[in-house]
């Protein structure tokens, strides 16, 4: 290691603004957020706070009721990530390991949606969801997300399972195992990877999507934490300190989930695109 740390120097000069410009709005967002409302319109917005005002937050928190939009967004992200696992997952595996005519042109298929935006299906699918009487709920909301993932985890996990030797595969058929058996014994633990790395995929973009809730949802009781920013933002738009320490209260999550799952969700994307 101490060999390399010459050579990683350049690299790291380099990649030490690009960190300055990612991470700076970060801090100045936090910082601002624990200020008060005459040192905000100071207008200095490098200053530190004189004091740490954590009752922004707690303002924040109860005007903004973000207590109520925090479990929409959880309600939806479990249901996204638990439909992504039970469809996916299968899926994969079929497409990966069954042998059954036009298996490639269904997997075609399913890849040609990756090519289409949301923006472009909008339309019938709220049409699909309103004569389905989906309108105006999480639920329907969480059906419209996962439906549009669909092709990504598809391909993530049917790129995994091509890697699992087909040995494994015949050795369990002659013990009797069948391919539900199989999947489950013996693809899905060998998966877990791959698996984490879809979840958290699922996960971050289920919570950070603003597009199809602004579509669906309608009551406020039912919005989820980004449209309920957006709401509040409008709302209190001159009270500065609520707004900022609204966001942190947002985006934190967040950051906090892929602190704690990066390692995971590297291994997996790496072990996925070498196996695929």
């Amino acid at each position: 290691m101490s060999r390399r740390k010459p050579s990683e120097l350049p690299a790291v000069l380099m990649l030490l603004p690009v960190l300055v410009v990612i991470v700076g709005p970060f801090l100045w967002l936090i910082v601002s957020s624990l200020k008060t409302e005459r040192e905000i319109g100071r207008g200095d917005p490098f200053s530190f706070p004189a004091q740490l005002m954590w009752q922004n937050y707690i303002d924040a928190w109860n005007i903004g009721n973000f207590g109520s939009l925090i479990g929409n967004s959880l309600i939806n992200v479990l249901g996204v990530v638990t439909l992504t696992l039970l469809v996916c997952a299968p899926a994969g595996y079929a497409l990966a390991k069954i042998r059954f005519p036009g298996r490639e042109w269904v997997f075609y298929a399913f890849i040609f949606g990756l090519t289409i935006p949301v923006q472009a299906v909008i339309i019938p699918l709220y049409q699909l969801l309103s004569n389905l009487g989906m309108i105006n709920s999480l639920w329907g909301v969480t059906l419209a997300q996962r439906s549009n993932g669909i092709p990504f985890g598809l391909f993530l996990m049917r790129s995994f399972f091509m890697g699992v030797p087909n040995e494994l595969t015949e050795a369990a058929k002659i013990d009797g195992a069948n391919h539900f058996q199989i999947l489950t014994r013996v693809f899905l633990p060998l998966s877990q990877p791959a698996i984490s790395a879809l979840l958290i995929i699922s996960a971050l973009s289920t919570w950070n999507d603003f597009f199809l809730p602004l579509v669906m949802l309608i009551s406020p009781g039912n919005q989820t934490l980004p449209l309920g920013l957006v709401r509040f933002a409008s709302t209190y738009n001159t009270d500065f300190r609520l707004v900022f320490s609204g966001t942190v209260i947002t985006f934190l999550p967040v950051i906090i989930l892929y602190i704690l799952t990066q390692r995971r969700f590297t291994e997996g994307l790496t072990q996925g695109a070498l196996k695929g």
